[in-house]
């Protein structure tokens, strides 16, 4: 049931991602940015939804008690670039044809933005465990 929830998670966190990044896009770039055929759009609506599956799926990892934080956030994060690279390669997310410099910033800009959402969910649940335990405290 978890893996169902996640899973429905990472769909709905990359049609999110996804539809931010066409308003933005569009804003800046202009008309020429949605030029899309129907087939191209499905590919990149389908392949956003994947990336967002691949990154909150391994995410279950945090689960397990018996790995450390920092362990956990790397095969998180592997797992979620594994998945994120082939498919940004083939859809043309990533600037390669822009030379090694804009390679590069586009690969930090996608790590800052996870460590950006691993860190809101990170003070999220730390303020939900505070929570958790303050009840539990006034209950003894």
């Amino acid at each position: 049931m978890k893996l169902l929830k996640m899973t429905l998670y990472g769909i709905a966190w990359g049609c999110t991602i996804c539809t931010f990044i066409m308003i933005i896009g569009a804003a800046v770039v202009g008309d020429s940015f949605l030029a899309l055929s129907a087939e191209q759009f499905i590919k990149q609506a389908i392949g956003s939804m994947v990336v967002g599956i691949g990154f909150t799926v391994p995410s279950l990892i945090y689960n397990a008690d018996r790995l450390n934080r920092v362990l956990q956030t790397l095969i998180h994060m592997g797992i979620g670039f594994a998945v994120y690279l082939p498919i940004a390669s083939y859809l043309g997310w990533l600037p390669i044809g822009y030379g090694f410099g804009m390679l590069a910033l586009s690969l930090v800009i996608a790590v800052a933005f996870y460590f950006a959402i691993w860190l809101f969910f990170y003070l999220h649940n730390r303020k939900e465990a505070a929570k958790l335990n303050e009840k539990l405290q006034g209950m003894e």
